[in-house]
């Protein structure tokens, strides 16, 4: 064996030997199985059955916990990251890059669910007589549409959003926040590491709402501003851990009036947990602190607070989290709930009981969503 060969046998058996190093200290180190950085749950060791062994499921299953529990794995994701941005790299793993801000890959509409889901709301809108409202709020990516790189492709929320709002009953209202969110687009109202809009986007829509129906809203100079953490690194971080991201802010809006006075959470298992506050501040001490806004979600959130009258069922997914305790300073009784955990609605709550009905989306879960068609097997 000549010299050079020598040296590539050696740097191809170093080469495997890091490899098996890493794949065994992955197996047998002590793990979490789920990872705050990324914020979700990693896969578990895969179960060795002969059938799982022909069928190519094994090696795949084993691939995958392999690569999630990597050790340093955080670190490689970031490093990839870094070189992909410094190669020039606008997006990535999903995510694209502009101006310090992170946006999510805009997804086409599912129109086939879509009118599905219009049907079981129109359905459900005739049930209550005129009490059912609809909000789908954009997404960053519509709002800053001429943000994104030229070669992502542009979303049409706002066409999807129309298209919805004149296919609803007349017995639906349709409640428009695209045009005061864009007239608000310089402001603070999405996060910049987060999927989510912030606060004060909450609070465009919430004046929205309340001029929709006809209530005055809370002044903002009657309002009091508790920046609660400047250390949120949200969704579309975890996807890219990038060096690059600025954290954002976590503020809680207050104000005088009508208190809060008790908070049920009723949970997947049907255990419910009280608490006193729709701010959830331990959840501060985490990496995902949007959960500071009512917690985790579940099905069912009862709110009381001491407005002296009225009602109102929220049928949300995630953006209704920080926008629901504007609602409290209007109606005694606020009841959350979340399709995605319940199959029958009327197991949780009974629509025909509230002054007002709310279904509260972004327009991208929206698009695609399965679950909103379920309204439409209330009786």
């Amino acid at each position: 064996m000549n010299f050079k060969k020598f040296q590539q046998f050696i740097t191809a058996a170093l080469f495997f030997g890091i490899i098996i190093l890493f794949a065994g200290a992955a197996i047998v180190l002590p793990k979490s199985y789920f990872s705050e950085e990324e914020n979700r749950a990693l896969s578990e060791f895969p179960t060795v059955s002969a059938r799982a062994w022909f069928s190519g499921e094994l090696s795949s299953n084993l691939g995958e916990y392999l690569c999630e529990h990597f050790p340093l794995r955080n670190g490689w994701i970031g490093l990839r990251t870094s070189l992909e941005r410094l190669a020039g790299h606008d997006e990535i793993n999903g995510v694209y890059f502009s101006g310090g801000s992170f946006y999510e890959t805009p997804i086409e509409p599912d129109y086939e669910a879509v009118d599905r889901s219009i049907a079981a709301i129109n359905s459900f809108g005739e049930k209550l007589g005129g009490r059912l409202s609809v909000m789908l709020a954009p997404t960053s990516s519509q709002i800053y549409s001429d943000r994104l790189p030229d070669f992502a492709p542009k979303p049409d929320e706002k066409k999807l959003i129309n298209y919805v709002y004149s296919k609803l009953s007349p017995s639906v209202q349709a409640v428009d926040v695209y045009d005061a969110l864009y007239r608000s687009r310089e402001d603070y109202i999405y996060y910049r590491t987060d999927h989510h809009w912030t606060t004060r986007g909450a609070y465009v829509a919430y004046k929205a709402l309340m001029g929709a129906y006809g209530y005055e809203p809370v002044s903002e100079d009657k309002i009091n501003v508790e920046h609660a953490s400047h250390g949120f690194l949200g969704t579309l971080y975890s996807k890219v851990l990038s060096e690059y991201a600025e954290p954002d802010t976590v503020d809680f809006y207050t104000s005088a009036g009508p208190e809060v006075t008790d908070v049920e959470i009723t949970g997947p298992d049907g255990n419910v947990t009280k608490k006193d506050s729709v701010y959830f501040r331990e959840n501060l001490e985490i990496k995902d602190k949007y959960l500071s806004f009512l917690g985790a979600n579940v099905p069912k959130i009862e709110i009381t607070s001491e407005y002296s009258g009225g009602s109102i069922l929220v049928i949300k997914d995630s953006y209704a989290n920080c926008f629901v305790p504007f609602l409290t300073k209007h109606f005694e009784r606020v009841t959350v709930v979340d399709m995605r955990y319940i199959m029958d609605l009327g197991d949780y709550v009974d629509p025909g009981e509230y002054d007002r009905v709310l279904i509260l989306y972004n327009a991208s879960t929206f698009a695609e969503d399965r679950n909103v068609a379920k309204l439409g097997a209330w009786e």
